[in-house]
């Protein structure tokens, strides 16, 4: 029992040394948080809106740049095909340029016959010569003109053929007709490359003028709206974007002409219609670059 009692005086010292020495050392329990309450050092309210309108610009740029790269690929893509065909179009236009000047030599060669001095066989110098032997077979003799040379006979012909310098005519040079391929071309370059957009617009209404069923029709009007909105054209690009929704929706540009065509209705003030519009990208077209883009635009908006 002595010995219990005296284990028992040391240790209740002991435990009470072990805990002023962990209270002086600084070693503070961890303390469980309730409900409604914040860490010490985090302050209620941060900056997550501020977060989510830098992503929103990033995802922004990243747009831009990925339009710009789409661009450089569909130039990329047919740049093999368009150096063929330029070849293959000057070696005809040189070859029909040459076969007109060939072909427009001979018709020139009387009237250059007459002005280099040579003097072509003509039926009315040869009349004077055959005279005499007409006088000669006649029964009647008539007075013997004095001999004619050449050069009086020439003198004597020369009012009844007026020998007049011919106009030197040369084949006119045709316009060159661009190619489909060739005209969608020069108008996504004056777009993405030189940034002529009121340029770039022209370029694409002569190409769908051209070619209304051409094989980049959906690009041609989706590229317009975004020249349109470069122009801050809204109500012009609402209705580029809108030919692409309404009379082509099952071509490859509709996700993206949907999406700029909900951004565009947002800036004329259709907030409703933005939504919406932005609404069904998501739904029709998950996991698409346009989905994200317009769930980002949606949060921006609410």
């Amino acid at each position: 029992m002595k010995r219990y009692l005296a284990s028992l005086v040391i240790a209740v010292p002991a435990s009470l040394l072990s805990t002023s020495v962990m209270s002086a050392a600084g070693i503070v329990e961890a303390q469980p948080y309730l409900p409604g309450q914040t860490p010490s050092g985090v302050q209620p309210g941060s900056s997550s809106n501020d977060a989510l309108v830098m992503l929103l610009d990033q995802f922004r740029e990243m747009r831009a740049e990925l339009e710009t790269l789409r661009g450089l690929v569909e130039e990329q893509t047919y740049e093999l095909n368009n150096m063929k065909r330029e070849s293959l179009d000057r070696y005809t236009d040189l070859d029909s340029r040459l076969t007109s000047m060939s072909s427009a030599a001979p018709a020139s060669g009387p009237a250059a016959s007459v002005q280099s001095g040579v003097v072509a066989p003509v039926s009315a110098i040869s009349q004077p010569v055959s005279a005499a032997s007409v006088n000669a077979a006649a029964p009647v003799v008539a007075p013997v003109p004095a001999p004619v040379s050449a050069q009086d006979a020439i003198a004597a012909t020369s009012p009844a053929v007026p020998v007049t310098a011919a106009p030197v005519t040369t084949p006119a040079v045709q316009p060159t007709v661009l190619t489909e391929q060739q005209q969608y071309q020069l108008a996504l370059d004056s777009l993405l490359q030189e940034e002529q957009y009121q340029r770039a617009v022209s370029e694409f209404d002569q190409y769908l003028t051209q070619y209304p069923n051409g094989r980049f029709v959906t690009n041609a009007y989706y590229w317009k709206g975004q020249a349109y909105v470069n122009l801050a054209m809204m109500e012009e690009a609402r209705v580029a974007f809108e030919t692409i929704v309404t009379q082509y929706p099952d071509g490859r540009k509709v996700d993206d002409a949907m999406y700029s065509l909900g951004t565009v209705y947002d800036k004329l003030g259709n907030v409703e219609r933005a939504q919406q519009l932005l609404r069904q990208v998501q739904s029709r077209f998950p996991n698409t670059s346009a989905a994200n883009l317009a769930d980002i635009y949606l949060r921006s908006m609410n």
